[in-house]
């Protein structure tokens, strides 16, 4: 099962409104789970998201350290 998430978390994990989190939820472009009167997101939606919307914000929530390290590795030279 993935996890969800309310607009809030999105909102500080993020760092994104709640009027921008409503925004794209009006629009279509994040789907979402209505349970009852809650709203939740899913991880999968999330991503989707992201990468179609906030590329960069898409990026620093998927790369791994070992990646970080990679690409340090490469830049310095070491």
């Amino acid at each position: 099962m993935e996890n969800l998430y309310t607009k809030y978390d999105l909102s500080e994990n993020l760092s994104l409104s709640i009027g921008t989190i409503d925004n794209h939820m009006k629009s279509g472009n994040l789907k979402f789970l209505k349970i009852g009167k809650a709203v939740r997101f899913k991880d999968s939606d999330i991503d989707e998201w992201l990468l179609k919307h906030y590329t960069l914000k898409y990026m620093s929530r998927t790369t791994t350290s070992e990646q970080i390290e990679g690409l340090k590795r490469a830049v310095v030279g070491e």
